[in-house]
């Protein structure tokens, strides 16, 4: 009975999710360039349809400057064309009865690479190294190009302001496009995230220096997000607990910051941790290592906190009853099992193909630059194959049980 508690329903702002199982953004390098593709549509299909209430979807990025800096070919939301391709994934998403929100981020950072020989630029002219110790297992040889130690330029306060307004454009196309949400990426290292360290940071304008100032972009995006799409469409933001780096961001800090974004009105708080110098905290090896994080952001804020990276079911149950978080979100293991909510739900626990935290399908793809192949799951990068993934799939599913109710009425 523990376990009905994953499955009941929740409230984030105005949006209404049927249970408390999310699905976490996750770069898996299945964009066509800049925009959706038949893969993508499949894969997102694929785990709306296998059960969870939410779908955040991956990193998008709101210029083409952002982008020119990343070394990964993920959607970008900067100009009309690209609408089309993320309405498409809304649709494919809502057929199968799943909310959507969508992750904003305005680029890496310190950590980018180029792939076009643009300069990287960061909050100051700061770079990061990745101790051996910090680097996910089986990443080791994938992580060599990202040691370069690339000193990036420091951001201009006209850039700055270009960056928010292009910010803003894309919230106003994504409420267009049907997202329920959007979500602002501040964790991870990159480059909002950059702006709240004191280790990436040492501006002294406006932007930088005292710990308000180092703030003011992330509070920046959250009202100017919220004055783009209204009351109506969630605004939420994903923040590491700690940087775990000497001279970073503490969990003390974080408690500062979880506060001053409820002040300024956020839906929702999705927790993670770690960043470029710390990447084993942003995957890690052993399940619920969030989860601390997370419960004491509960004590701090009245917002709903979502916890990544809880794969076994009971415990994640068991934090959702003594409220340590109000949802969970999983990435790694529902690419191993896109049915992992379902297969809960009907208590069917011994048949969910289990996450082994191994990185090799997935995070040592993905920095190599390949697509996901999890190692587990055989139709893993393949989903595109199956018609079962279709938003066509998904309405005759509704007209079939429609049907069947009409003729059990007709029987009575």
């Amino acid at each position: 009975m523990q376990l009905q508690k994953l499955f009941e329903p929740i409230r984030i702002g105005k949006v209404d999710i049927r249970n408390r199982v999310a699905m976490c953004p996750m770069v898996c390098r299945y964009a066509d360039g800049t925009k959706i593709s038949e893969q993508q549509l499949a894969f997102y299909g694929a785990r709306a349809r296998g059960g969870v209430g939410l779908i955040i979807v991956e990193s998008v990025f709101v210029s083409k400057w952002a982008l020119d800096t990343a070394p990964f070919n993920v959607p970008a939301l900067y100009e009309p064309g690209h609408m089309m391709g993320l309405a498409e994934l809304v649709d494919t998403i809502h057929a199968f009865g799943a909310r959507t929100f969508v992750q904003f981020t305005m680029g890496m950072g310190a950590q980018g690479f180029s792939l076009v020989g643009e300069q990287l630029v960061g909050p100051s002219a700061v770079t990061f190294k990745i101790p051996p110790e910090m680097i996910p297992r089986n990443c080791q040889e994938v992580l060599v190009p990202f040691m370069r130690e690339e000193v990036p330029r420091e951001m201009s306060v006209a850039e700055i302001e270009r960056e928010l307004e292009a910010f803003v454009n894309a919230a106003i196309m994504a409420r267009r496009v049907g997202f329920d949400g959007l979500e602002i990426h501040a964790g991870h290292g990159w480059l909002l995230h950059e702006f709240l360290s004191p280790r990436f940071n040492l501006r002294t304008d406006a932007y930088g220096g005292t710990f308000e100032n180092r703030m003011r972009l992330l509070l920046e995006f959250v009202r100017r997000a919220k004055a783009a799409v209204g009351s109506d469409m969630v605004v939420g933001v994903r923040a590491s607990a700690s940087e775990h780096v000497p001279g970073g961001l503490t969990y003390e800090d974080m408690k500062v910051v979880v506060q001053r974004l409820e002040q300024e009105g956020i839906d929702y708080l999705h927790t993670t941790d770690g960043c470029a110098s710390a990447v084993k905290y942003v995957y890690p090896d052993e399940d619920a290592s969030m989860l601390e994080a997370s419960a004491g952001f509960k004590k701090l804020t009245r917002v709903p906190v979502i916890t990544p990276s809880v794969h076994d079911p009971e415990l994640a149950a068991r934090a959702l009853s003594e409220g340590m978080t109000d949802m969970i979100a999983l990435g790694r293991q529902l690419i191993a099992d896109p049915d992992w909510a379902n297969k809960v739900k009907a208590g069917r626990l011994a048949d969910i193909r289990k996450c082994r935290r191994c990185n090799k399908g997935c995070m040592a793809r993905i920095l190599g630059g390949l697509p996901v192949k999890c190692v587990l799951n055989p139709e893993s990068g393949l989903e595109r194959y199956n018609p079962q993934y279709t938003q066509w799939a998904a309405k005759q599913r509704v007209i079939e049980k429609r049907v069947g109710r009409a003729k059990t009425s007709t029987r009575r």
